[in-house]
């Protein structure tokens, strides 16, 4: 097996893990922001990569007429975007696929879409290189990922001083970074907008976020299956509870936690 393999082998069980479906709702305003930005109508070919169970992107688009293809490397996502899907009403293409080999050909959508999912591939310039390649000229592209120095970025940093990532795997926390969200896509000739936007991820408490990330959010809940044998885990998991902590803005007993992104926008 090569090293891409082995990648798409673990993020697959990294995604597959917890409970994805329940997790997403955190991000569902961000979904509907992007949804906005690429201005989706009836008739719209759109693309959403690393959809995940669809609820953000894929099966609202879907309820405005688009006709949507849904992709991401982890299928068993699928069988939960199925059934959103048929509750909504809607049709969604679900196909299993990895971001920076989109198995499309050049053009073929009016809108390409990620929140959060593109960022995770491997390669991070293949990546920005195929979302372009498979977007028509005169469509538009939409991605959001996680600021460095937000929540979620500082989340990524802990997380890469427990379990750093593998060799020739680029860290996601470089699309926190503007430089390098320009870089990547400037070699392929485009010219990205960045603006930094805001969401809360709210909870009943501190222990009720610290708590849903450790049995819920699927990195968490690998990571425990390396950290734990190691005797690493309960400290990982305190240091995790600092940080929630520190980002949280409640002051009533429960957690509103601010989480800083970028949205990505290319037009083509």
């Amino acid at each position: 097996m090569d090293g891409l393999d082995s990648f798409r082998v673990r993020a697959r069980a990294t995604w597959s893990s917890g409970d994805w479906d329940s997790f997403a709702r955190l991000i569902a305003p961000v979904g509907q922001l992007i949804i906005d930005r690429v201005g989706v109508r009836p008739g719209v070919r759109l693309l959403d990569v690393g959809t995940g169970s669809g609820g953000n992107v894929a099966i609202p688009a879907a309820g405005l007429g688009a006709e949507v293809v849904g992709l991401d490397i982890t299928p068993e996502l699928f069988t939960h975007a199925r059934r959103r899907a048929a509750e909504a009403g809607v049709e969604v293409e679900w196909i299993e696929g990895d971001a920076q080999e989109l198995p499309f050909a050049d053009g073929s959508f009016d809108c390409v879409t990620s929140t959060f999912g593109a960022m995770f591939a491997r390669d991070h310039g293949r990546t920005a290189a195929e979302l372009v390649r498979v977007c028509r000229p005169g469509g538009r592209i939409a991605m959001t990922t996680w600021v460095n120095d937000g929540f979620v970025g500082e989340m990524f940093t802990l997380t890469g001083t427990f379990m750093p990532a593998p060799p020739g795997v680029q860290p996601p926390p470089l699309w926190g970074v503007e430089g390098h969200i320009n870089d990547v896509f400037g070699a392929v000739d485009v010219t990205p907008s960045i603006e930094r936007q805001i969401v809360d991820f709210d909870f009943e408490s501190l222990d009720d976020a610290v708590g849903e990330y450790a049995e819920n959010f699927g990195p968490f809940v690998s990571a425990r299956e390396t950290l734990e044998p190691r005797g690493e885990w309960d400290e990982f998991i305190a240091a995790f509870r600092d940080l929630v902590a520190r980002f949280n803005s409640a002051d009533d007993g429960t957690a509103r936690i601010r989480s800083d992104y970028f949205v990505v926008v290319v037009e083509r």
